[in-house]
This record gives structure tokens, sequence and C-alpha cells, in this order.
């Protein structure tokens, strides 16, 4: 007895180890198979089947696919934080959601989801750190920088940006890219 050949998941093979292709019939009980993937292509689901007495293979109610991975600099986020769904790598209709550290503000989409062609549908965000300025008639200084160390800039509000600068003792927030130089 044993168990008949199976199909390898779509743009893979199967690893048939120790044996000839002439051999490669009904394979033995307790003989593994592995499941190899074309190209760049990763193996999501379970990578090896062995054969069991009743003349079934391992783990067959888990499909195994050979899927484009996407770049895993999207994986991970400075100041911030990423949550893969589902989990496991990073392969096609794989979504990421992004957030940000307390005191950061996320500039850019909160996920994206890695597609049929091995690419993020989106740029990866960023966590700009959040800052309080004050105007006190001609000096302006941050008193509050998101790594606790006071640095001083020259902050700036136009109309634009929807905020108002009279001049006297405004407290207006700013994220680190909205600051147009720095006063070292």
């Amino acid at each position: 007895s044993g168990c008949a050949i199976i199909r390898p998941p779509r743009d893979g093979g199967i690893r048939y180890r120790g044996l000839t292709q002439e051999q490669v019939q009904v394979l033995p009980v307790d003989y593994e198979i592995e499941y190899i993937c074309r190209g760049s292509r990763v193996i999501v689901g379970p990578k090896v089947r062995k054969c069991l007495p009743d003349g079934t293979w391992t783990d067959l109610n888990q499909r195994s696919k050979c899927l484009l991975p996407c770049p895993r600099v999207w994986t991970s986020l400075e100041n911030g934080r990423v949550t893969v769904h589902p989990p496991g790598p990073a392969v096609e209709d794989t979504i990421l959601h992004y957030s940000c550290l307390e005191g950061f503000i996320l500039v850019g989409r909160n996920s994206t989801h890695c597609t049929k062609l091995g690419k993020w549908d989106s740029p990866k965000p960023v966590c700009h750190c959040e800052y309080l300025c004050t105007f006190n008639y001609r000096i302006n200084f941050i008193i509050k920088p998101c790594n606790s160390v006071i640095l001083f800039f020259l902050c700036f509000a136009s109309n634009a940006d929807d905020r108002h600068y009279t001049g006297k003792n405004d407290i207006v927030f700013f994220p680190l890219y909205s600051i147009i130089r720095p006063i070292l």
C-alpha cells in the first residue's frame, strides 16, 4: 500500500527525494514529498506532505500555494507598528495595516495590499514626529520634540495651513516635515 502522486501547486513542483522518475508511481507509507516553487515565488501553506497508512497525504485540508513575495521593507515602520493580515510572509493578497507610536503622525495611507505582481499598491507611509511650537513675539522654538531632547527650530505658520499667526503666544502643532529650517 502507499499513496498516489498528487499535483503540485500552480507555479510549483514536487521534489521526490531518493526516487527516480520511473519509481514515482505509488509512494510508500511515511514517504515525504516537498513542494518547491519556480522563480522567486515562495510556498504558503504546508511545504512537506507525508504519506499516511490509509493512502492519503497529511494536511490535505490546507492548500499549498506558490506566491510572489512583496518587498519586506514595507513590513516594518520606524516609530510605528505594522500588522500583517493574514499572519505570515508578505505575499500576494497580504494586507499591511500601519499605525504610529504616540507623539507621531502617519503620513501616507494606513494600509497597503500586495498585488499578484509582487508589488505593494501604495507607497510606504512614514511616521513623522509631531512638534509643539510656541510663538512668543520674535522667539520661535520647539518645547516638546518626540525624542525628548530640546532642539531649536524656526517654526512657520501660514494661512494656507489654516493656521493663523498673531505674533502673540500662539501655540501650534507642527509635524517635522512642515518645519522650514533648523536653527542649530
